[in-house]
């Protein structure tokens, strides 16, 4: 182990030698530049195979390279996917409450919760936060992609396969692991500067990556990450008050992100390595609700009317240690403890308390949540020539709080904007679970490899879960390789969709105070609407595909997959009373309207995934490089629970079926001549609908262009500028639909479900430092 890096150098170098033509002289480059050599062609995820060529997996797989980040001039890791990966879909939502400052992403058009996110390999604990508006990603919990700083990043594994029995729940839609960098790179600063074409949306970010080697291949690499982003203004007029104007805020949000991070290796004589990793992530993050016109109650505080802005705190820390050695030749063990917690803290600032009139503060503290995850693993590998097994014992706690806010922000009709948390809706729960996997594999010969895995998983507070998986690779001539995987999953429910409350309070048409919210399942309002106690969700999985390669400059893989899952959990739409029973509960609480979560569904998502690379090789100094990113996906939703989704328009049904893009289309290009560089990239984000007052509104395909050019300055200095979606593309607005809130000439005047947002073209200008 302590000469890794040392054959890992004199590896890649057989292979440029095999690669360039007779004329050009390899030797001629400087040693930094064969160790900063980074391909796609090496992955980690999906197998426990250890690093391998990912066009030789038995699963399809995307690869995000170092390069390919750097690249793109994007400052966010959920933007850098959304620009790469086809079927990766994050839209950018605005008067959604916390979903304004955790974005929400999915995968072939899965919920974000059905994604599991790994840091070299361990799990990474998912954001305190659980969307409960109307948006993408609706009544799930997720990891937020922000927390993590570009510039550490080595390269992203994206593995389009069902992972359940491998890492264990959540690994529904597919895992994003994320290897970081480690020994060979160099120090970098890099410096950023960006704004809209609209002349809004600054961003400004200044990024550190320092390494410091130590014996025997040993390292300590050193992030920090600071960025500051302004809100953009998309807002129509309000014609709600006596002067139509401006009132709202539209668009992305205010925010300030601190990133801090240090991740090491140290390597023994005897060939152990104890590695850590920790990380700080700070996010102070700004954006409003609706606007407020004056009443003769806000007439005390406010005269003109106001608009309560939403202020998020997020802090996030990851703390991983471990220590992994050799046996002997073949056996290999891996004792780790990966810890997360995440804290997301409301205030709603420039707003008021209607029920305290003009006593009531204007400024809030409504309250936090946070979430908790601890997991101890103990893992062994054996290796021979022709089979490899894997085994292990898994150990995980988690838990949740909700702590409520100021007594102003809850009683009577709360503060506006967003009700705090008020004494009935804490809480502080725990659970427990371990798990035991095995997983395997065999080259039965040079031509088949079989993969099989079986995990058993046993939570405090679920069902017990077994799982299995068994994928085959079948080389059909030194070119073609086709591949097949068939799989069990599951996800149980987070502590959030089974614990989480929060309720609203307002004056009604008849000037009475009345509530709605959403309620915990064991709450006796959601039982009296047939609330039960949530069950994990349980997915199959089969993927079909072929990986051709008729040189080494060129490949296309094309894969097939179908997904079940049942018992899938959906938030409830808002729902009224129907029995006499059910009045008398809502009575008792002042209630209008009460949701909650269920297993409500049974999902079906069918897809294709079509990708072709090539590089062409012009000359010495020349080269160009090109790729097509085709993904497919339709989602079915099949209703399970009539109490629970019984509107004929159920808007949660048609997001999923119909509320992101279908089809995805990517073509990518590269084109390098000497010290210049330019990525001219062009994206077709497919169709999508959004229902809005029980009617479905369609919205029209379209394309967008990025564009990047980078010239060396020096050895050590690069300077590159560019535009995400140049030509300044917008999606069309609500065709036919006239509200004041929402609509054609309303205050929002394009849907949230935007697979690019609607804040038009970004352009910036970058300074990199190697030293």
């Amino acid at each position: 182990m302590r000469y890794l890096n040392i054959k890992r150098i004199f590896f890649s170098s057989l292979f440029l030698i095999n690669s360039l033509s007779a004329n050009e002289k390899l030797f001629d480059e400087d040693i930094e530049k064969l160790l900063s050599i980074t391909t796609e062609s090496k992955v980690d995820v999906g197998s426990r195979d250890d690093e391998r060529n990912y066009l030789s997996s038995n699963t399809p797989i995307d690869v995000v390279t170092n390069q390919q980040i750097k690249d793109c001039g994007l400052t966010s890791l959920i933007d850098v996917l959304r620009y790469y990966v086809a079927g990766f879909n994050a839209p950018e939502t605005s008067i959604a409450d916390g979903s304004d400052h955790v974005r929400a992403y999915t995968l072939m058009g899965m919920n974000p919760d059905q994604i599991l996110v790994l840091i070299n390999g361990k799990r990474v604990h998912t954001s305190a936060l659980l969307h409960v508006n109307n948006t993408i990603g609706r009544g799930s919990s997720h990891v937020d992609l922000d927390t993590i700083s570009l510039v550490s990043i080595d390269r992203i594994e994206i593995l389009r396969d069902g992972a359940a029995a491998q890492y264990g729940s959540d690994a529904i839609a597919g895992v994003i692991n994320i290897i970081l960098k480690g020994s060979g790179y160099s120090n970098i600063l890099n410096v950023q500067s960006g704004i809209r074409k609209a002349g809004d949306g600054e961003q400004l970010e200044a990024n550190l990556f320092m390494s410091i080697p130590l014996k025997y291949d040993g390292f300590v690499n050193f992030t920090f990450d600071a960025k500051k982003q302004n809100q953009t203004q998309r807002a129509g007029l309000d014609h709600r008050v006596e002067i139509p104007r401006v009132t709202t805020h539209v668009g992305i949000p205010d925010y300030k992100n601190y990133i801090a991070s240090v991740y090491t290796e140290i390597l023994q004589e005897n060939g152990t390595n104890i590695y850590s990793q920790l990380s700080v992530e700070h996010k102070d993050s700004e954006a409003s609700a609706f606007f407020r016109p004056s009443n003769e109650i806000s007439k005390s505080l406010y005269s003109d009317g106001f608009l309560p802005i939403i202020e998020a705190k997020i802090m996030d820390y990851i703390g991983v240690i471990g220590i992994k050695g050799e046996l002997d030749d073949s056996i290999t063990w891996d004792l780790s403890n990966s810890y997360g917690l995440n804290n997301f803290h409301y205030f709603v600032n420039n707003s008021m308390n209607y029920s305290l009139d003009a006593s009531s503060p204007e400024k809030f503290d409504n309250g936090s949540l946070s979430f908790t995850q601890n997991t101890t693993t103990l893992e062994f590998k054996k290796d021979d020539d022709r089979f490899k097994i894997a085994g292990g014992l898994e150990f995980k706690y988690e838990n949740y709080k909700i702590k409520k806010g100021d007594y102003e922000s809850y009683i009577g009709t709360g503060s506006e904007g967003f009700a705090g948390y008020g004494p009935e809706n804490e809480v502080d729960v725990d659970r427990d679970n371990y798990a035991i996997y095995i997983d395997g594999i065999y080259h039965l010969s040079e031509k088949i490899k079989l993969e099989s895995a079986l995990r058993y998983e046993n939570y405090s507070d679920a069902q017990e879960s077994t799982t299995s998986k068994v994928a085959i690779s079948y080389k059909l001539t030194s070119k073609i390789m086709l591949r097949g995987s068939g799989s069990t999953g599951f996800r149980v429910p987070s502590l959030a969709q089974s614990f989480y409350s929060q309720t609203s309070s307002f004056i009604d048409s008849n000037n009475e105070l009345t509530t709605q919210g959403t309620f915990r399942v064991d709450h006796e309002v959601s039982k009296s609407l047939g609330a039960k106690k949530l069950k994990s969700e349980k997915s199959k999985h089969l993927t079909i595909g072929t990986v051709f390669r008729p040189n080494k400059k060129t490949s296309l893989t094309v894969d097939y997959s179908y997904i079940v899952v049942r018992d899938k959990i959906v938030l409830t739409p808002d729902l009224s009373p129907r029995t006499q029973e059910q009045k008398e509960i809502f009575a008792k609480y002042n209630l209008s309207a009460a949701r909650f979560f269920a297993n409500a569904a049974r999902m079906t998502t069918k897809g294709i995934n079509i990708k072709l690379n090539h590089q062409y090789i012009a000359s010495r100094n020349s080269t160009f490089d090109f790729g097509v990113w085709f993904s497919y996906s339709k989602n079915s939703v099949k209703k399970t629970d009539d109490i629970s989704l019984s509107n004929s328009n159920n808007s949660t049904e048609i997001m999923i079926e119909s509320g992101q893009p279908k089809d995805s289309l990517k073509l990518l290009t590269k084109y390098k001549y000497k010290k210049l560089e330019t990525t001219l990239n062009i994206d077709r984000y497919g169709s999508y609908v959004q229902l809005m007052n029980d009617e479905i509104y369609k919205f029209n395909a379209t394309w967008i262009t990025d564009l990047n050019i980078a010239y060396k300055l020096t050895k050590n200095i690069k300077t590159s500028f560019g535009g995400i979606n140049i030509f300044d593309a917008m999606p069309n607005k609500w065709d036919n639909l006239d509200g004041d809130l929402y609509g054609t000439n309303g205050i929002k005047q394009y849907s949230r479900y935007s697979p690019f947002g609607y804040s038009g073209a970004y352009y910036y200008i970058k300074l990199s430092m190697k030293f």
